[in-house]
């Protein structure tokens, strides 16, 4: 192949380098594409940049790309194009595999599906469980936010704990022992109408209550756990984990809207029979024990083998030299003292979000005054397809930079109040159909998107005197946004009460959404431009990935 060189004249003009340029590339290869029917070289000023009032030699900037094309064009090397259904494939592969490791990649699906499989179980009951309540048991707003906000304080306590013993015993135990708790815990909701029929309203209450209290804090357990085996799995692997904590919001929310599905179909197959709709919720819950068991059982055991070798090959090493050890308050000052300040920037961003998230059952209120309650389930099933859909896309394109995190963040606040606005502005169909679409957004958007935010600054590597603090951070973490939901649902509770003594219905809690959505896109905004969360250096980095 004749050199570019021998076929231009260097000393035209611009315009002219430009037009002998692309006569010369394409003269040499155009032979080459009758062989190769898939090779294409556009030419533009992408590929040929012609700058007027720079050097002859730096007007011509003729990329690796084309060089390449031309190289393999002579060399026969030219793999033909994948058809459009070969890419869509290869795209599903690589959101269903976010590690490089086949058996890594195995254990998170395992891990995803038994979450899905326990979110399907939950959405069974919850999805009818405030009507329940209301109806048959006769609690107002504010009694059922109450109950929502204690459930999920003692979900997050719940995280506290078992985040630390999961550092201690390792995550695959807590996961397991986690999973045997939701199981343990579906049966309460089916016999709520035996409870009802014997005992009457009162201890009826009591026994929901505690059955909600129960559910929620055996969600707590398996939580903290399964985002510290995530990261564990991402570092094992070496790859970066924002796609597997993508993998795992998309699989959770399709197994909720399963869950949404399966409620809506018995109920109305029931004759709207509350108990047996309750009762399906067994059947996943126990389908997910049996896979935790199966995939994390042999890694359990190993865990607590490992971690007694480990004990006595650091006892042998010291010759018998007791190793000192930190008190409380020192492991407290050593922990605290690891987290940097991006860390608990973010944990500002994201707590004032949390104010707005207050639980579902405010919507099915707000909804069931203009939809029957057959019609209900249809807003969590489009809430939960608009985020399995989107979940992991927005996790992909927020990973890229710190930049495309934030414009991902804001176009998801943007969502929760237009959503808000829906709800309370809206009293129709049609509007609760709308802000049903906008929280399937904010949620694709923003959940998997903070939790990824977070994780990049908590340590990955030891503290000294502590150990491994991942697993604790993560606890700690959700102690904090298990106050700020407790205390979030508390306050829904009483605005919707404040609004509908008003008689305006149940829209209070919605403007007090939209008010916390706007602190927290300013806080991500400030914290960005003068804090530490829009500096690249403060990311926790990992290992590189494998070859």
């Amino acid at each position: 192949m004749a050199p570019f060189a021998r076929q231009i004249d260097l000393s035209a003009t611009p315009a002219r380098l430009f037009v002998q340029t692309r006569g010369s590339v394409r003269q040499i290869i155009r032979p080459q594409l009758q062989h190769h029917a898939a090779l294409r070289v556009s030419f533009n000023t992408e590929q040929f940049v012609l700058r007027g009032r720079c050097s002859v030699s730096r007007r011509l900037c003729i990329t690796k790309a084309a060089a390449a094309a031309v190289d393999a064009s002579d060399d026969g090397d030219v793999k033909p194009s994948k058809g459009w259904l070969a890419q869509q494939r290869e795209t599903v592969d690589s959101l269903l595999h976010p590690f490089s490791d086949k058996a890594i990649n195995a254990k998170l699906l395992a891990l995803c599906m038994a979450q899905a499989l326990c979110s399907v179980a939950t959405l069974i009951h919850d999805t009818y469980l405030p009507i329940y309540l209301q109806d048959v048991l006769g609690l107002t707003n504010t009694k059922i936010g109450n109950l929502q906000a204690l459930a999920q304080f003692l979900s997050n306590a719940s995280k506290s704990v078992s985040g630390t013993l999961a550092d201690i015993l390792s995550p695959s135990r807590m996961i397991i022992f986690g999973t045997l708790l939701t199981t343990l815990n579906k049966p309460m909701f089916a016999g709520s109408g035996y409870i009802y029929a014997t005992f009457g309203t009162v201890i009826t209450l009591y026994w929901v209550t505690a059955g909600k209290v129960f559910d929620r804090m055996s969600k707590g357990v398996r939580e903290a756990p399964g985002k510290a085996l995530i990261g564990e799995l991402a570092a094992a692997s070496g790859d970066r984990p924002e796609g597997a904590f993508g993998l795992r919001q998309a699989m959770a929310t399709a197994g909720a809207l399963v869950g949404a599905s399966v409620a809506g179909l018995a109920y109305k197959l029931s004759g709207q029979n509350y108990t047996i709709t309750f009762a399906l919720a067994t059947i996943p819950a126990t389908l997910a024990l049996m896979l935790t068991i199966s995939a994390f059982g042999d890694s359990a055991k190993a865990a607590g083998a490992a971690k007694k070798a480990a004990k006595e090959a650091k006892e042998a090493a010291s010759g018998g030299v007791e190793e000192v050890q930190l008190s409380l308050m020192q492991k407290g000052k050593a922990l605290v003292g690891a987290l940097q300040p991006a860390y608990w920037q973010a944990l500002i961003v994201v707590s004032l979000l949390y104010f707005a998230r207050f639980d579902a059952s405010f919507i099915t209120l707000r909804a069931r005054t203009v939809m029957s309650k057959a019609q209900l389930p249809l807003l969590t099933s489009i809430i939960m397809v608009t985020q399995a859909f989107l979940s992991a896309p927005a996790g992909i394109r927020a990973k890229r930079s710190i930049k495309d995190r934030n414009q991902v963040l804001l176009l998801g606040y943007a969502a929760m109040i237009a959503a808000d606005l829906s709800f309370a502005l809206i009293p129709s169909v049609l509007g609760m159909l709308g802000g049903s679409l906008f929280v399937g957004v904010h949620m694709a958007l923003t959940h998997g998107v903070t939790l990824g935010m977070v994780a990049s600054y908590i340590p990955a590597t030891e503290v000294k005197g502590i150990g491994r603090i991942t697993g604790t951070c993560w606890s700690f973490t959700d102690f904090v946004f298990g106050i700020i939901l407790a205390y979030s649902n508390s306050v829904a509770g009483r605005l919707s009460d404040i609004t509908v003594a008003a008689r305006a219905g149940n829209i209070g809690c919605f403007f007090g959404g939209t008010v916390a959505t706007l602190l927290s896109a300013t806080a991500l905004v400030l914290f960005t431009q003068f804090g530490s969360l829009g500096k690249e250096e403060a990311l926790t980095t990992r290992k590189p990935a494998k070859a």
